[in-house]
């Protein structure tokens, strides 16, 4: 079984931005707001502005964590260790070689 890159490669960065918005600010915001340890309209409004600035914070870091991820899964794909012969143009690994 081969691995291709293929339309859903640019979603990566989308679900890494995601899950740690989510799961590391939003969701805990919103516990904190309803166990009573901060007013719930507070957590609310922090909440929505962590929500819309926090992904363009970590826009970059997100890039760099997926491509990290990729490339160690797949670290054949990576430039310096493609055989000599190998077009980057093509898309396809089986035209590639």
């Amino acid at each position: 079984m081969t691995l291709e890159r293929g339309d859903g490669y640019f979603l990566g960065p989308l679900c890494i931005n995601y899950g740690i918005v989510v799961f590391g600010f939003v969701a805990p915001l919103l516990l904190a707001g309803v166990a009573g340890w901060i007013p719930i309209k507070l957590a609310l409004a922090l909440g929505l502005i962590g929500a819309l600035l926090i992904p363009i914070a970590l826009y970059r870091f997100c890039w760099s964590l997926w491509l990290m991820i990729y490339y160690f899964c797949l670290p054949d794909e990576l430039h310096a260790n493609r055989p000599e012969d190998s077009d980057d143009l093509l898309f396809e690994e089986e035209q590639r070689r």
